[in-house]
């Protein structure tokens, strides 16, 4: 990805990887929910535990994702 931005001239590389990491989070999050035949309740809360910790995360990590603190 880093060497398409290079090519293309793209500046803004921090939002694009951090549109890439949400994106590969939420993609492995419903990979993992395809794959499971047989549900248990731990499973369920894990699932939703990760996806909330991750979007609650965004705003502490906020040079990371490129949102502008205040």
């Amino acid at each position: 990805m880093i060497l398409s931005n290079i090519l293309v001239g793209i500046q803004h590389n921090e939002r694009l990887i951090s549109v890439s990491f949400t994106a590969l989070v939420l993609n492995e999050l419903v990979m993992i929910a395809l794959e499971i035949n047989t549900w248990h309740r731990y499973m369920i809360y894990s699932e939703i535990a990760t996806f909330a910790f991750y979007f609650v995360s965004i705003p502490f990590l906020g040079d990371y994702f490129g949102i502008s603190s205040g």
